[in-house]
């Protein structure tokens, strides 16, 4: 696969091995003192870039390890495939005002998209119609009370009675986790069918009804509604974000350095990593996703909350099938470009673009674990046969370029987390722990922000707590 090559991104980017200014740095346990490092950050995708940057203009030395061979963690530009298409970070919300002032002062572009055409082409039960044939149709086994309701948006008409809250962050109150329930629980006591709760769980944003937190999206839709403004994207993709926030950086980021071994000498911090080398630093803050932190020896005082989350915080399994068409042929046939199927391999299909002409198939959940099983090749065809029977226009015209998977990239194992549940409480905890010389970011401790924002939120926390300790 290409990537842009960590030379271009940046001087201070080291593929392996260490620069001449670190070898005093890969240090023997206990001699964190003797090293030039005064912070140490764990990952050099959107937290741990923005952590360094605040730190680095305090005045202090700052490492970033990088256990891929690349930078940006889940901002992730598919380089290889045309128009070079992003496979994570890819909406920059309206509310994301850290993310928009950073690309400012960047120079990083970004553009609103143009409208597109509303609604979806439903394909269950192994027939495609319309949402005005959706009502009458033999395929609808919705109950009376919700016949009239798209699959799409059976979900949201049930959201509709969650708590809202007056502030994002109230989701950490304690009197908030009486929510903290399945969303199986929630939907059931809401009068949903068991047919409605099959198709909100065919391509929900997530791995489970059962496994999920009705928490979780009060939280969702709570931030949904703080934000204003369109909702943008980069130009040229979202990784050329990362890339320009790390070549404004003065510090070394050593790319193929795993973190295996975190250790709080209680004067220092120590790191040992999968290749046997070990650094020492006053300061660490691991930016690292929970999923990956699994694969971590953590040996530090960390209260029980935080290694609970560390532990089973779940994280969405996706998967996506980037497909190229010969034609743009949604513009010819007279129905909605996008399809939602109940099919376990069609999932959603979204129009990526018209030049080149190009679509993508989102899996969530069990879906995308069963299309993670398949060979790549055998995958694309069944896709394939999928899309041209839910769309005859498209048969012919299309040709298989290739799968991704967030659960198989080593250093994220899921797109990103969602309260699981019975989780709520532990997470805002560990969301507020402040630590002594071991500090923790990411989006997954956000308090306030979804997605990017909330990485760059708990950047300036951890940061802020580091600043306020050395």
């Amino acid at each position: 696969m290409e990537h842009h090559p960590a030379s271009s991104v940046s001087r201070r980017v080291f593929i392996g091995g260490l620069s001449a200014s670190l070898i005093a740095c890969a240090a023997p346990r206990r001699t964190w003192s003797s090293t030039t490092a005064d912070v140490i950050i764990v990952g050099a995708g959107l937290a741990g870039l923005h952590a360094a940057s605040l730190i680095e203009q305090a005045g202090y030395k700052v490492i970033l390890l990088e256990g891929n061979d690349r930078i940006g963690g889940r901002l992730y530009t598919l380089d290889d495939l045309p128009g070079g298409q992003d496979a994570g970070g890819i909406q920059i919300g309206g509310s994301y005002r850290r993310f928009h002032a950073i690309a400012d002062r960047l120079g990083v572009e970004r553009y609103e998209p143009p409208a597109s055409g509303r609604g979806s082409l439903y394909h269950v039960g192994g027939s495609s119609l319309t949402a005005a044939q959706w009502p009458a149709s033999d395929i609808n086994r919705l109950s009376a009370a919700e016949k009239d309701t798209p699959p799409d948006r059976l979900f949201f008409s049930y959201l509709r009675n969650l708590p809202k809250l007056e502030k994002v962050t109230d989701w950490m109150d304690p009197e908030m986790q009486v929510h903290d329930v399945s969303l199986q629980e929630y939907l059931t006591g809401q009068g949903a069918s068991e047919e409605a709760m099959r198709l909100i769980e065919a391509n929900l944003n997530g791995n489970s009804l059962q496994g999920q937190s009705a928490l979780h999206m009060i939280r969702s839709l709570a931030a949904f509604r703080a934000g204003s403004g369109p909702t943008r994207y980069v130009r040229g993709g979202s990784q050329r974000m990362t890339d320009a926030m790390a070549g404004a950086l003065k510090s070394d980021i050593l790319l193929n350095s795993n973190v295996r071994v975190i250790q709080d000498e209680g004067d220092g911090v120590e790191l040992g990593l999968a290749d046997g080398r070990k650094f020492g630093a006053r300061h660490v803050i691991c930016t690292a996703p929970f999923s990956v932190m699994r694969d971590m020896r953590i040996e530090a005082d960390l209260p029980p909350a935080l290694r609970s989350v560390t532990g089973n915080l779940p994280y969405t399994m996706a998967s996506f099938a980037y497909i190229a068409a010969r034609d743009p042929f949604w513009k010819d046939d007279g129905l909605p470009a996008t399809i939602w199927s109940d099919d376990p391999l069609l999932g959603r299909v979204f129009v990526l673009g018209e030049d080149p002409a190009m679509i993508k198939v989102w899996l969530n959940g069990a879906a995308a674990a069963a299309v993670d099983r398949m060979d790549d090749a055998e995958a694309g065809r069944a896709i394939i046969a999928r899309i041209e029977k839910a769309r005859p226009s498209a048969k012919g015209k299309l040709r298989f370029l290739r799968m991704f998977s967030w659960q198989k990239e080593s250093f994220a194992r899921g797109i990103y987390h969602h309260i699981g549940t019975g989780q709520g409480a532990a997470l805002a905890a560990a969301s507020q722990y402040q630590g002594e010389r071991l500090h923790f970011a990411g989006e997954h401790l956000a308090q306030e922000n979804p997605g990017m924002e909330g990485a760059l939120e708990t950047a300036e926390r951890a940061a802020g707590r580091v600043l306020s300790l050395l």
